[in-house]
């Protein structure tokens, strides 16, 4: 008896199901589109469109006073307040080519719609590579809770509300990691190309990969970035040759400028009396913490780097540059970790404890901002950016002993085959 190997030609059926898939992701996009239209706001996003199509259509430098006076008009209809973001350009010209797409739409609203759109998809891509990275086989019912945390917590509804790329950095550093893992080092390399921006993000995290990359020799890397950047680099001096002194000024206006967050100002108002000796203690310890775990974990296993990483992330709002609320959308990559740990050690009432700690999450900087911030103003706003990475390092710390080791003892193999 013979068997027919199976077809490698597309059937009638696999060609409807394919139409329908697409006509279903086309009616949804269409959908998003339309809704993403009535947002307001969208700063993030315009001060890149705006210097962008000025650059391109008007001749205008990028990062002269007129963009940010543009997209003050925008977003507020007047020129900005104290107490409001300026909107300073501080991307690099070889990054902001990458927006020269949508420069090509005359329509802000229409730009902001279709960027929107992509933060949505990426949304979806970090909650699923966040908990790829685990190697976590989550529980149906929690994946389900995950992916509505990711799109629906407090820190990325701000994030999309500003149409902020921080929602993709956050995506290209998991895939790092994961490239990483799997050995695609040019890959990784690449994506470490493209996330040189947002440093009050992300620098902590960047460090230390190139750390660990330089450490284990692994040229490929270098290979890849250096590519994508030799790529990017060329095309921005051949375009704009002088850009990199107007691009460090405009970086050091938007250091100065009172806006967003940082851990000093924050200590500051909860504990006026102090003087803001408590947040230089807070951050001494926090540098002491980081480079202790940096030294152990550059040349270690990849469960050990992967634990460090996420410290990274978790500690960079809080090391003292100014940063931003919506940049907090992150922290999903070391929250899944988090999770998975607390599931995997604690089966029996992991479950429980897991949903707990994701309502906790999700829950308590929303009734900040719905009951709390009205009556208590700055202060609660203070609390609420404090929250999220506390939270998570208090988290990772917790779980460290169980997420940097392989199970030793037949008690920890026995809880994780139960």
């Amino acid at each position: 008896m013979t068997f027919q190997p199976p077809s490698k030609s597309l059937t009638p059926r696999d060609f409807q199901f394919i139409a329908l898939v697409v006509i279903v992701v086309l009616i949804v996009s269409a959908a998003l589109v339309s809704a993403n239209l009535t947002l307001t706001g969208g700063g993030d996003f315009y001060v890149h469109w705006v210097a962008s199509r000025s650059f391109l259509f008007e001749k205008i430098d990028p990062y002269s006073g007129e963009i940010p006076a543009r997209v003050q008009e925008l977003i507020y209809e007047d020129s900005a307040k104290a107490g409001d973001e300026p909107y300073i350009l501080d991307t690099p010209f070889h990054i902001l080519l990458l927006y020269f797409p949508f420069s090509l739409l005359s329509d802000p609203l229409l730009a902001r719609a279709i960027f929107t759109l992509i933060l949505e998809a990426a949304l979806f891509a970090l909650a699923l590579l966040s908990l790829r990275l685990t190697d976590w086989e989550a529980p149906r019912y929690f994946m389900i809770f995950f992916f509505l945390f990711t799109t629906f917590n407090f820190y990325a509804f701000q994030a999309i509300l500003e149409a902020s790329p921080v929602i993709l950095l956050g995506l290209t550093y998991a895939g790092i990691l994961l490239a990483l893992r799997a050995g695609q080092d040019e890959l990784a390399g690449a994506l470490m190309a493209v996330s040189l921006y947002y440093w009050e993000v992300g620098a902590p995290f960047l460090i230390l990969v190139a750390w660990r990359v330089y450490s284990e020799g692994r040229g490929r890397v270098l290979a890849g970035f250096g590519m994508l950047s030799f790529i990017l680099l060329a095309a921005s001096f051949l375009w704009y040759p002088n850009w990199i002194i107007p691009y460090l000024r405009a970086g050091m206006n938007n250091l100065r400028a009172d806006f967003g967050f940082t851990v000093q100002e924050s200590f500051a108002q909860i504990f006026p009396s102090q003087n803001g000796t408590f947040a230089w203690i807070f951050i001494g310890l926090l540098v002491v913490a980081l480079g202790y775990e940096w030294s152990t974990a550059h040349s270690a296993d990849f469960r050990r780097f992967y634990w460090a990483c996420c410290l990274s992330l978790a500690a960079a709002p809080l090391l003292g540059f100014r940063t931003e609320m919506e940049h907090l959308a992150v922290l999903v990559i070391p929250l899944a970790l988090i999770f998975a740990v607390v599931h995997d050690r604690w089966h029996h009432m992991g479950a429980g404890l897991m949903v707990m700690l994701l309502l906790a999450v999700f829950l308590i900087p929303w009734a900040g901002y719905s009951f709390a911030a009205p009556r208590l103003g700055g202060l609660t706003q203070e609390i609420m950016f404090l929250f999220l990475p506390l939270f998570t390092i208090m988290g990772l710390y917790w779980i460290r002993w169980w997420a940097v080791r392989p199970p030793r003892i037949w008690a920890d193999l026995a809880n994780r085959q139960s």
